[in-house]
């Protein structure tokens, strides 16, 4: 059968890592005789070709020739359908089976082409984080051709019909940097070629400017943006409406390289030729909030957020001219909660609590609304709205409880009446307010909540129980006991990263058991906290932590003494699989050493022992000084 309504034309060169993806998007509409995929193969190495067999029958070969359009043409040319979709192998479809249905709409309306939503994701797993812009892919056949040896462009005849068709686009993902290197050099050197032969054309200037960018070369693009800037004054109003985008990527550029003047001044410019383009209203807001002006900023992020809430009525949205890089969730939420920070920290909770719930993402739902009550001191309304969760969002917002209570510093008395009041949950929060304010047997409650089973699951901030304990020592090493060390540790690390506790806090922990060597448990629990201070205050004072770094060491020692045979340790230290294990067993070989009077031995594992350990490496120098008597030079 020689008719078709649809031919799929691709080219593809070593895209073994992404051609299933985007094949198995396409399969529902493979079924029938209506669609044809045609693939051209321009020269791969990898297993491109047998992928792409599994699929279709037409494959075909043509040597790359280092021309974008050249190669393109070749594929359309191949095609029966009466319809030509472009299709790259980086790309996916997000539903295949409408596109019939919107060719069917398109030629009710007459349109020779069809513009399609390409989203242009940033992380390989995140649909939600994109890059957005229309692209005319789908054509009748015999009215298309692309021109420009890089960067081709389609040649087609309007009108075009703006369809409901969404293609992910994968090519800006950074995980393959060899891949996202070869394409660079391979584009930078194809597009300055162009510009020698023409170096006042604004198009090919712009797309140097764009790889720059994506490359992380914000100085280079910066300047090829700033030459199609200059260029741009020279036109008229309505190239600089169509080219507005100039204006985008410029002003975002020096907006990452900290130039907010620059910026806000190139934004505002952009806007004044065309009012629709809502990444430079995100911009000119992130430059003014950066500089301090934020009452100014919140004028551009609320015309952001109006503007994003009734896309699909932008015109501009549709031009596929047009790159928009501000107009997912995740930038509208970032620009909400600029709002929403100003809005309390002046203390207008009206207008905050309005702007609150307007937040596509629930935990920053979540953690302004905390944040509101906290602020208003209206610790009931508070309680209500924690009372109205569900558990998972109950988990969250005891958190955020948790950590606003400790960032503004409340005293002792505004501690109480929160937790009081959340004392009368019967959850786990509300046992754990109870062990605060001492309302019941505390000993229990904390037996209970570190439960191996359980305490993994909790927020970090329930560590803090610990310490009401510390001076109760039998208790506090059953408690520990309870946990796993890895469990512990990771409590221990977050409770720390999030200032719910401090150094002085895990320090008080680790006096209490240090004394515990015969407990093999315990040694382990102390190796892991003691390990947590070394890598985690390296600022203290040198004389505190070097105790904790030989206290460390020695329970480390002890620790592989009860584990391991003397004769284990020394032949198969190399081979144990915990670097820290390999540490201690170097520590035990070296004092073995040293009762042999063998100091050359001891040396050679005190260097292997810095080599496994480098974070150690100032406590392990003076440790050479110490007890080896050795210069501390001499190990470098």
């Amino acid at each position: 059968m020689s008719w078709r309504k649809l031919s799929i034309c691709m080219m593809v060169k070593d895209e073994e890592k992404n051609l299933k993806r985007c094949l198995e998007s396409l399969k529902p509409i493979l079924k029938g005789d209506e669609v044809e995929l045609i693939v051209v193969d321009t020269g791969s190495k990898d297993r491109t070709v047998e992928i792409a067999k599994q699929y279709t029958n037409n494959i075909f070969y043509k040597p790359w020739n280092y021309n974008f359009s050249e190669m393109r043409n070749y594929t359309i040319s191949l095609a029966k359908g009466e319809w030509i979709f472009i299709l790259d192998a980086d790309e996916e479809l997000e539903d295949a089976k409408i596109i019939l249905k919107e060719i069917e709409m398109a030629e009710k309306e007459g349109a020779n082409a069809i513009n399609i939503a390409v989203k242009n994701l940033v992380e390989e797993n995140n649909k939600q984080n994109f890059v957005f812009g229309f692209s005319p892919r789908l054509f009748r056949n015999g009215f298309i051709k692309y021109e420009g040896a890089v960067h081709n462009q389609p040649i087609f005849r309007t009108p075009i019909y703006n369809s409901k068709i969404v293609i992910y686009h994968y090519g800006y993902i950074m995980n393959d940097t060899k891949l996202m290197e070869y394409k660079y050099k391979r584009t930078v050197s194809l597009l300055k070629k162009e510009l020698e032969k023409d170096p006042l054309n604004i198009y090919y200037r712009y797309q140097l400017g764009v790889s720059y960018s994506m490359y992380g070369k914000i100085r280079e693009a910066i300047e090829e943006f700033r030459k199609v800037y200059n260029l741009l004054k020279m036109e008229n109003s309505e190239m600089k409406k169509g080219l507005v985008v100039v204006y985008g990527l410029y002003a975002n550029n020096l907006l990452l390289l900290g130039l907010f003047d620059k910026a806000l001044e190139v934004a505002e410019e952009g806007l004044n030729f065309n009012d629709e383009y809502i990444d430079l209203y995100y911009i000119a807001g992130l430059s003014l909030y950066a500089m301090g002006r934020r009452q100014e900023a919140l004028v551009y992020f609320k015309k952001y957020m109006d503007l994003f809430k009734k896309l699909d009525q932008i015109k501009l949205l549709y031009d596929a001219r047009v790159v928009f890089y501000n107009i997912s969730n995740s930038y509208f939420d970032n620009a909400n909660a600029m709002v929403v920070q100003y809005l309390l920290d002046i203390n207008n909770f009206l207008e905050a609590k309005v702007h609150i719930e307007q937040f596509k993402d629930n935990k920053l739902k979540l953690q302004y609304r905390t944040l509101l009550h906290i602020k208003e001191r209206n610790f009931n309304e508070l309680f209500d709205f924690y009372s109205s969760c569900n558990l998972e969002d109950k988990e969250k917002v005891s958190e955020f409880i948790e950590k606003y209570i400790t960032y503004f510093k409340f005293d002792e008395d505004e501690r109480l009446e929160i937790y009081k009041k959340f004392s009368e949950s019967n959850d786990f929060y509300g046992k754990y307010c109870c062990i605060i304010t001492k309302k019941e047997k505390v000993e229990s409650a904390i037996l209970n909540i570190f439960d191996s089973n359980v305490f993994g699951l909790l927020p970090s901030f329930y560590t803090k129980v610990l310490f009401r304990v510390a001076e109760k020592k039998e208790f506090l090493i059953e408690a520990l006991k309870k946990v796993d060390v890895m469990v512990l540790r990771t409590k221990i690390a977050e409770a720390l990263t999030a200032k719910f506790i401090d150094f002085e806090d895990v320090i008080s922990l680790l006096e209490v058991i240090k004394p515990e060597k015969a407990d093999i448990d315990i040694l382990a629990r102390y190796i892991a906290l003691a390990l947590l201070v070394l890598l985690n205050f390296p600022r203290q004072s040198d004389e505190r932590l070097y105790e904790i770094f030989l206290n460390y060491t020695e329970n480390g020692i002890l620790l592989m003494s009860k584990l391991y045979k003397s004769e284990e340790i020394k032949e198969k230290y190399r081979y144990f699989l915990s670097e820290e294990e390999k540490y201690f067993a170097l520590m035990y070989l070296i004092y073995l050493s040293l009762q042999e009077k063998r100091m050359d031995k001891s040396i050679k594992y005190l260097r292997e022992a810095i080599s496994t350990m480098p974070k150690l490496v100032k406590h392990l120098k003076r440790f050479s000084k110490d007890i080896l008597g050795v210069d501390v030079e001499k190990l470098d």
